[in-house]
């Protein structure tokens, strides 16, 4: 018989109770908890990453376009066929990286992480990446190619 003023609990056999998964007793993530992170960086890049390049775009058009403006007058931007030459436009887009990078300096992911801009090679533009803080970019300075190859180095950067 079962009295009313009781509490009874009944656990699960083998239950293991308060087992922590994905943060160890001293705060640090344990491995599955830093995938779990990481997950969670990736799908908050893709969610904002529109949002964060346009804003970031229009904070630094201004800027970018007396740039251009000026590297389009040096002769020695353009080809001998009148194209724009590749030092040119790899010129323009550390250019653009360094200008958004500015932009972008307080904008952080779930982790900690912080939003960066890479420069491309051979096409106008950049890419977004995800960086520890701290992290110097000036090791990625000649930029990466689309691929994701660091320009004159062998190692992949993770973009967004």
């Amino acid at each position: 018989m079962v009295k009313l003023d009781e509490m009874y609990h009944h656990g699960i056999l083998g239950q293991k109770w308060g087992v922590r998964r994905f943060q160890n007793k001293d705060g640090t993530l344990t491995t599955a908890g830093q995938k779990r992170l990481e997950k969670k960086d990736t799908k908050w890049a893709h969610k904002n990453h529109d949002k964060i390049v346009s804003k970031a775009r229009k904070d630094v058009s201004k800027e970018l376009d007396q740039y251009a403006n000026q590297l389009l007058k040096n002769p020695s931007s353009m080809t001998s066929k009148g194209k724009i030459s590749s030092s040119a436009i790899n010129s323009y887009n550390r250019k653009m990286a360094e200008l958004m990078n500015e932009s972008v300096k307080n904008v952080t992911a779930p982790s900690g992480r912080v939003v960066q801009f890479v420069a491309k090679r051979g096409e106008v533009g950049v890419h977004m990446a995800l960086a520890d803080r701290g992290y110097d970019m000036q090791q990625l300075k000649n930029g990466i190619w689309a691929s994701g190859r660091v320009a004159y180095k062998k190692k992949n950067v993770d973009m967004v």
